[in-house]
């Protein structure tokens, strides 16, 4: 069995949806920490969670206010996809690789982190975008035409030599929606479209953001991924 498709089997055991090998050599060293691979660990959130929330949109905020949050499904999968890149990091230099997870525990501990903006010098969304998965959203998350918004990811930089496959930087989708902007009640977001290059400042106010996901859930492109019924190849 080649590396891959043991890395493969070993997140699709502890409950990854998807899995890239992502080509980040390119990248400035700040970024990339002078690795030259990333794999991108996703989990797919159900359609039964998103559906409540669309019938409920102030779920997660009530989830706040009762102080649940730890019951609720999209900060189970946050913690989730970082125990497993944890994991795989712990793997890939049990093998004699070096490794980096990306988990927020260890970007934050590491100084890995800049608190001060919110902000970390290599996103799992950015990664995302160079696996080809999508685009960037008005909303400042990444939309997947199968899945929408609904995917919570994780990152391990690494220097295993993993065969990746390039993909051109996307172009956004959104058009002339705003869908996510309209339901913003916090008024975060400013309503452009993203294109490479664009600052974060220009798409969303990260102070005003609550965290509450209706972007998420409310963006179309999630929910025709809750309307389908037949099953995506993550």
């Amino acid at each position: 069995m080649n590396l891959e498709s043991e890395i493969q089997n070993e997140l699709k055991s502890r409950g990854a949806d998807l899995a890239h090998f992502v080509d980040i050599s390119h990248l400035h060293k700040k970024h990339n920490k002078n690795f030259p691979v990333a794999i991108l660990v996703g989990m797919i959130l159900s359609r039964k969670y998103l559906g409540e929330i669309t019938l409920n949109p102030d779920y997660v905020a009530e989830k706040i206010r009762t102080k649940i949050v730890k019951n609720d499904e999209f900060e189970i999968k946050e913690k989730q996809t970082d125990t497993i890149a944890d994991f795989m990091a712990n793997f890939l230099t049990n093998k004699g690789y070096k490794a980096y997870s990306q988990s927020e525990k260890n970007i934050a501990d590491t100084g890995f982190y800049d608190f001060n903006n919110n902000r970390t010098p290599l996103p799992h969304k950015t990664v995302a975008l160079l696996a080809g998965l999508g685009w960037i959203g008005k909303h400042n998350l990444l939309v997947t035409r199968d899945f929408g918004s609904a995917i919570s990811m994780c990152t391990v930089l690494t220097d295993a030599p993993l065969k990746t496959k390039a993909f051109p930087l996307p172009t956004s989708s959104c058009g002339n929606c705003k869908v996510c902007v309209d339901v913003c009640a916090d008024g975060a977001l400013h309503g452009n479209n993203w294109k490479p290059g664009l600052e974060r400042e220009k798409i969303i106010d990260v102070n005003q953001c609550t965290t509450c996901i209706k972007c998420l859930v409310f963006c179309p492109w999630t929910q025709k991924y809750i309307s389908t019924k037949s099953e995506p190849v993550a």
